[in-house]
C-alpha cells in the first residue's frame, strides 16, 4: 500500500499466464475500486511533495518511450517528467500507473552519467560493463604492461663490479 496525495492506494500487478509483460493498476485501499493513472496535475503535486526545495515547476512532459541515452531509461512507462526552476535543474520522474516517484535527476547526476558512460565505454545503453570495446582496451592495456616489463629486462644495462 502506498499514499498518493494522502489517499491510501494499492498497486496491483497482474499479467496473463506465461506473459512477461506485467501490467499495473491502482486501486483505492478504502473502497477497492480501481483508480485511473495519475493526471498531470496529480503528478506535479506528487513531485512537489517529494522535492525537498520550494521551487516552481518549469516544465512537465508526458513520456511514453525512451531510448538508451535517456536519463529515465529502463524505468516504468508512461511517466511524467516534472522539471523545477531550481539551480540544480532537477527533474522528478513520476510513474503514471504506479503513482510514485521513480527517479530524481539533476545536473550533478547528468555529469556523473556522462563520466560513467566514458568510463565503461558503453555509448549505447551506458550500463553494460561487458562490452567488446572495453574488453579490447583491457587486453591492450595488459599487453602494454607486459611489453613494458619485457623491455625493462631486455634493455637494462648490466653492471660489472671491479675489485680493487
Amino acid at each position: 500500500m502506498i499514499q498518493i496525495l494522502g489517499e491510501p492506494v494499492y498497486q496491483i500487478a497482474y499479467s496473463k499466464v506465461h506473459d512477461r509483460d506485467r501490467k499495473m493498476q491502482l486501486a483505492y485501499a478504502k473502497t477497492g475500486t480501481l483508480r485511473a493513472a495519475l493526471t498531470e496535475t496529480e503528478a506535479v503535486n506528487v513531485a512537489k511533495a517529494n522535492f525537498s526545495e520550494d521551487a516552481n515547476v518549469k516544465l512537465v512532459e508526458y513520456i511514453t518511450t525512451t531510448n538508451g541515452h535517456h536519463e529515465y531509461r529502463e524505468s516504468p512507462l508512461p511517466a511524467y517528467a516534472v522539471t523545477f526552476s531550481h539551480p540544480s535543474n532537477t527533474t522528478v520522474y513520476v510513474a503514471a500507473k504506479l503513482g510514485t516517484v521513480q527517479k530524481f535527476r539533476n545536473n550533478k547526476w547528468r555529469v556523473f552519467d556522462f563520466l560513467w558512460m566514458m568510463h565503461t565505454m558503453d555509448y549505447q545503453s551506458r550500463d553494460n560493463i561487458s562490452n567488446w570495446l572495453l574488453r579490447a582496451f583491457s587486453v591492450f592495456g595488459l599487453f602494454s604492461i607486459l611489453s613494458g616489463f619485457i623491455l625493462f629486462f631486455v634493455s637494462r644495462k648490466k653492471t660489472i663490479k671491479i675489485k680493487k
